[in-house]
């Protein structure tokens, strides 16, 4: 059974379970400090259910301005929303966040619930359907920027079912993004395990030093511990090995996009990747892209294809972004695709990759660089390593990598079921115990 509600009826004890973020310029980046409470902004939501907390690239504040506003701080269970720009942006902090309070910033919403009414992460899977999206655009306000306000939140009216249903529902949903939520965390896992095997054979060389003091690498067989020097030589290098331009190593390909307003160029069979398809942390490769195009679109532009284990990097905008392809693909002219100049170099490139974007941002003092060009990687300096060496990498991360490319794939079939599922189930088309049936195949 359902009833029709109010989200005003649902509401915790306390006048301040609905408020908004701090007014005005209240706080602005001159507040900012290295720790402290973090914001959610903007950017820390998505219009991705999966994703219901982007759960870093945080600002952080200290206790002298948060303690001043303590209705606008957010703890784990309570929705937010979007004042103003993306409105159909609805987050939820689960409880695996990574911090228990955070502060929303002032273009976002906080909600708590009472939970003997209604379930938080039901709400956060009703707002995120297409019925909950079109009662938030049926508030909207504003012309140029979208606003949607607490009266507006307030006044949406619903049918919410029994709190044993949406316990049923969440159980559903939650369960197949649970297990995205696990392949995730598993892929980031596998990722920092290549990642440090990157920094201790080509940054700093431990095997070699192991090899010079008489002892084995750790690890290590004695096959691939036999492709190492067993000394440096003067320039404090592995003997025999040198510093080479990341440009001289890797082959630099542009990208390019169709005519936008000649319709026979979209809507075809060809990825064509942007920044908005790169991976979150931890997945490493993108498996499909937002937009794609037709042959006549590939033809009719500069954008050329690459393959299989390509590096793509974002260059202009939002730069420094990573991806590995997981099939052909083509890409837009903000990015770069990287191809290793021998063979068996896909990893190695791409790990060199996440250390110069590092070493770049260092380089900028912790803000955003604000251009990635062809000079860029004249001035990086990467390892130049034998070929025995990147083939010995190349089979011990591919490994890896194979499992994340693997977590990545189910992931995707979880959440393409997840969606289809989600409005079926808000609706009510779909009963639980069906919904539940198809879930207990899969998982």
């Amino acid at each position: 059974m359902s009833q029709l509600v109010k989200i005003s009826s649902l509401l915790a004890d306390g006048h301040a379970s609905l408020s908004a973020g701090p007014f005005g310029s209240a706080v602005s980046a001159k507040h900012f400090v290295a720790e402290g409470m973090p914001m959610i902004r903007g950017s820390n939501l998505s219009t991705n259910v999966g994703l219901p907390l982007l759960d870093d690239g945080y600002v952080f504040l200290p206790p002298d301005i948060t303690d001043r506003f303590h209705k606008s701080q957010a703890k784990r269970g309570d929705l937010i929303f979007t004042c103003w720009g993306t409105i159909e942006q609805v987050g939820w902090v689960p409880d695996w966040s990574a911090y228990e309070t955070y502060l929303v910033s002032n273009k976002q919403m906080r909600l708590r619930l009472d939970p003997e009414v209604c379930n938080s992460r039901y709400l956060y899977y009703f707002f995120s359907s297409e019925l909950g999206q079109a009662e938030i655009l049926e508030r909207r306000i504003g012309s140029s920027v979208p606003g949607f306000n607490l009266g507006g939140l307030k006044s949406i009216e619903f049918r919410l079912p029994s709190v044993s249903d949406q316990q049923s529902i969440v159980a559903i949903l939650g369960a197949l993004d649970d297990k995205i939520e696990l392949n995730r965390r598993m892929s980031a896992t596998l990722e920092e395990m290549a990642q440090a095997l990157y920094r201790s054979w080509f940054v700093d060389f431990d095997p070699v030093h192991a090899r010079a003091l008489g002892q084995s690498p750790a690890h290590m067989d004695d096959a691939t511990a036999a492709l190492f020097p067993d000394s440096f030589g003067p320039d404090s290098l592995p003997k025999g090995w040198e510093l080479r331009t990341f440009s001289d190593q890797i082959k630099i390909v542009s990208g390019g996009t169709p005519k936008t307003s000649t319709s026979e160029y979209w809507g075809g069979s060809i990825p064509w990747y942007s920044v908005v398809d790169a991976p979150e942390k931890g997945a490493v490769f993108v498996l499909d892209t937002e937009k794609k195009i037709t042959t006549a679109g590939f033809e009719g532009c500069a954008a050329k294809m690459v393959g299989k284990g390509t590096t793509i990097i974002s260059a202009r905008g939002t730069v420094g972004k990573l991806a590995m392809a997981a099939d052909d693909m083509v890409f837009n002219q903000s990015c770069y695709g990287l191809k290793g100049s021998r063979s068996h170099m896909s990893e190695f490139v791409y790990f060199s990759a996440v250390r110069a974007v590092d070493l770049l941002q260092s380089m900028a003092h912790g803000s955003v660089f604000s251009t990635i060009t062809r000079k860029t990687f004249d001035g990086l300096e990467v390892i130049y390593a034998p070929d025995a060496v990147l083939k010995a990498f190349a089979s011990q991360t591919g490994l890896l990598l194979d499992r994340i490319l693997s977590a990545q794939h189910e992931s995707q079939a979880l959440a393409a079921l997840r969606d289809t599922l989600l409005p079926r189930l808000m609706s009510g088309e779909l009963r639980v115990r069906e919904a539940e049936k198809q879930v207990e195949e899969v998982l």
